[in-house]
């Protein structure tokens, strides 16, 4: 009996952590791993896998973040010391972003109990813009908003991150032109651009890295800028669409020079400017007024020379401010085309002249068949 006691005494004694000798026992488990969705930390990521842990990493430069924790558990299929270096150097060259901005990916591992653990370093290239300045779109649906609001603010330089995307470099500077050329109004003057595209890996993924040029002091481009905004056209309200049309012709009419400035700005604040210039005004008058109008690049006698297409009452005409009314307003393709020549396949077909109502109005008269004279019998007398 006494023995009994006494070997549940000592079991007691082990079991409570009491005993006689000063010291302290401890009792190691594995070490929980974070689940990867729900760690609290949000430098650390938990990866089950190569994917995962390629996607960890594009992560890290998407957030702009110089440092992360990846937690590899003894399930993980690979091995993390080469999964690392292969994963680091796939991103590197297949992501668009990480090929713009990055210039190095560090990393150290050690193992701690059941899993290994890698601390990353992200350093970035002192050229490229900061990573939360960059414009980031799934597709170019809404591209031409994004080329407007950065001509609109006189933006100097940004980048746009596009995941699926066909664009050459080529192709987005045209891009810039064509925003500018159908709302003249988003800046005094179209800014000269450049393009460098960082594709990664030849997938559909493209970043943009876009230079905007301005002759203009960030000072002096607020101001023509404001006076620009200023203008207002058409002068009267409920005018119909050839009134419109031909009160921004008479108005640019008193602009034309052939050797002033090639801007929106100089034809209507300062006027007097140069073809292109009244081109892109007339241009500007018309969008104000509610007009479709485009800007048409061709030849006029064998020389260079842009001019207008304008839609008015639902048909498309030809206008050249600087040939004068009689020749160059509201005409058709078959009256311009010899002396004026354009890539007929690029532009809207304009099939007729335009004819005035009073005109519309005095041939439905002469067509009009005259109606018979009644012969009055002597009943009717």
């Amino acid at each position: 009996m006494k023995r009994l006691f006494l070997l549940f005494f000592f079991l007691a004694v082990f079991l409570t952590g009491c005993g006689f000798f000063d010291e302290t026992y401890v009792v190691e488990s594995d070490y929980p791993l974070p689940d990867r969705k729900e760690s609290s930390k949000e430098d650390t990521v938990a990866v089950t896998g190569l994917a995962d842990l390629r996607e960890a990493i594009r992560n890290t430069v998407a957030e702009g973040a110089s440092e992360r924790t990846i937690l590899f558990d003894l399930a993980y299929p690979g091995n993390p010391m080469e999964d690392l270096a292969s994963a680091c150097w796939q991103v590197r060259t297949e992501d668009a972003l990480c090929a713009y901005c990055v210039e190095n990916i560090a990393y150290e591992t050690r193992q701690i109990v059941s899993y290994t653990e890698a601390k990353l370093n992200v350093s970035y290239s002192s050229g490229a813009l900061p990573v939360d300045e960059i414009i980031k779109m799934p597709y170019a649906t809404d591209l031409d908003d994004r080329i407007a609001e950065a001509i609109s603010s006189g933006r100097s330089r940004l980048a746009i991150l596009i995941n699926r995307s066909v664009l050459t470099s080529e192709n987005m500077a045209s891009r810039f032109s064509e925003v500018y050329r159908s709302n003249p109004g988003l800046a005094p003057e179209e800014p000269h651009v450049s393009v460098s595209l960082f594709s990664g890996g030849g997938g559909t993924q493209r970043l943009y890295e876009i230079s905007l040029r301005s002759d203009l002091t960030e000072k002096e481009f607020q101001r023509r800028k404001e006076e620009l905004d200023a203008v207002v056209f058409p002068p009267e309200d409920d005018l119909d669409e050839y009134t419109i049309a031909l009160d921004a012709f008479e108005q640019l009419a008193e602009c034309c020079n052939p050797e002033g400035p090639n801007t929106v700005y100089a034809a209507l604040i300062e006027q007097c400017a140069s073809p292109e210039g009244i081109t892109l005004g007339y241009v500007e008058l018309c969008r104000k007024g509610g007009l479709e109008c485009i800007v048409v690049d061709g030849q006029k006698d064998w020389e260079d020379h842009c001019w207008n297409i304008v839609k008015v009452n639902g048909q498309n005409y030809h206008v050249d401010v600087f040939a004068g009314m009689e020749e160059g307003f509201l005409k058709s393709d078959a009256d311009f085309w010899g002396v004026y020549r354009w890539t007929v396949d690029e532009y809207p077909k304009c099939e007729s002249d335009y004819l005035p109502y009073e005109e519309e109005a005095a041939e439905d008269t002469e067509n009009e068949e005259e109606p018979e004279e009644e012969l009055l019998t002597e009943e009717d007398e």
